[in-house]
């Protein structure tokens, strides 16, 4: 609907301009009623009834037509991520056990939704959450503290005598797969509901899409790091043992994986150009250390089977690679010493 308004002059200063008439009577809207008027990053302004009632979003899937169970669980992630607020489970004929089990089981992992209903042919759960109490980099923070917790229950088991924590690995990655998916329904929220989108943190449109990329990106960390867990303990049930020299170097490469990822979402939540800099710095010494360690892997006899271990690392500093490149994007946005934003 595109209509030329011209704009009118109200006593000495106002600017006024007139509302569709089929606009207001699709908004509900009359005299006297309030409008938030916001203004766009491209300069455009919008206009957000507060009167307006979020209509409730529903997603019915069924389950006889999924597929498979794991389609049938990734449609409820995907559902819950796309922001639907009812999410109804149900199958022509009774869900088995199995079923049930499952879908009750993803439902509980979804942040917000609880069961409401429950029979032997359907599942209704729904989201009770406040998205303005879960601002998005609060939760990219949590997602950072997360990660970090499992490298460090990966460091300290690199000389394969202290195993322990890595048993918490997988546990915690489950916990940042389950706020990967809240960000993504917090993306959403924003985008679809525009007057929470700045309560959410979300200041434009733009940021969205490099916010959804930085959480699926430390999503993906995640699981390299639970994948660097897993190999530690398949290492340690073949007893095996690590030349005493290249165990220093993984060391030294872990730590500087660690201070490189650490390093780079700092920059992503407060983009600075010192922080992005030392990112870029620590990634490349990061990727060059990996290269070394390789080189005396080689030249080591009985070593060989930690280059899987190693190269572990070095995905993960190619994954902050992504981000460094999101945090000068967002570091552009704004004025700075460095650059002039008009």
């Amino acid at each position: 609907m595109d209509e030329v308004r011209r704009v009118q002059k109200v006593g000495r200063v106002s600017l006024t301009v007139s509302i569709p008439r089929e606009y207001a009577k699709k908004m509900g809207l009359s005299a006297k009623d309030s409008l938030i008027v916001r203004e766009d990053v491209d300069g455009t302004l919008r206009l957000i009834p507060t009167t307006r009632a979020k209509e409730a979003a529903k997603a019915t899937l069924r389950a006889d037509q999924a597929g498979s169970e794991e389609m049938l669980t990734m449609l409820l992630v995907g559902a819950y991520a796309l922001g639907y607020d009812t999410i109804e489970v149900v199958g022509r004929e009774p869900l088995d056990r199995e079923t049930m089990a499952r879908v009750v089981d993803t439902i509980k992992r979804l942040r917000g939704m609880e069961v409401v209903e429950s029979d032997e042919k359907r599942v209704v759960a729904q989201s009770f959450m406040d998205p303005t109490k879960f601002p998005v980099d609060s939760l990219v923070k949590r997602l950072q503290i997360l990660v970090s917790r499992s490298l460090e229950h990966v460091i300290d088991s690199l000389d394969l005598r202290q195993t322990a924590g890595l048993s918490e690995v997988p546990r915690i990655q489950e916990e940042v797969d389950e706020l990967y998916w809240l960000i993504s329904r917090q993306l959403l929220v924003a985008l679809s509901r525009r007057e929470l989108a700045s309560e959410i943190g979300i200041e434009s449109p733009l940021h969205a899409s490099g916010d959804r990329v930085s959480a699926k990106t430390l999503d993906e960390i995640g699981g390299i790091v639970q994948d660097a867990a897993e190999e530690l303990v398949r290492l340690k049930g073949l007893r095996a043992k690590m030349d005493p020299k290249v165990a220093a170097s993984v060391q030294k490469l872990a730590a500087k994986t660690r201070e490189a990822f650490n390093t780079t979402i700092a920059s992503l939540l407060a983009p600075d150009i010192r922080l992005i800099g030392r990112s870029l710095t620590l990634v490349e010494e990061t990727l060059q250390l990996e290269k070394q360690v390789m080189d005396e892997i080689l030249s080591s006899t009985g070593s060989g089977y930690t280059r899987v271990l190693v190269s572990y690392f070095g995905q993960l500093a190619r994954y902050c690679n992504i981000i460094i490149e999101i945090a000068s994007h967002r570091f552009l946005r704004k004025t700075s010493r460095v650059v002039t934003v008009w």
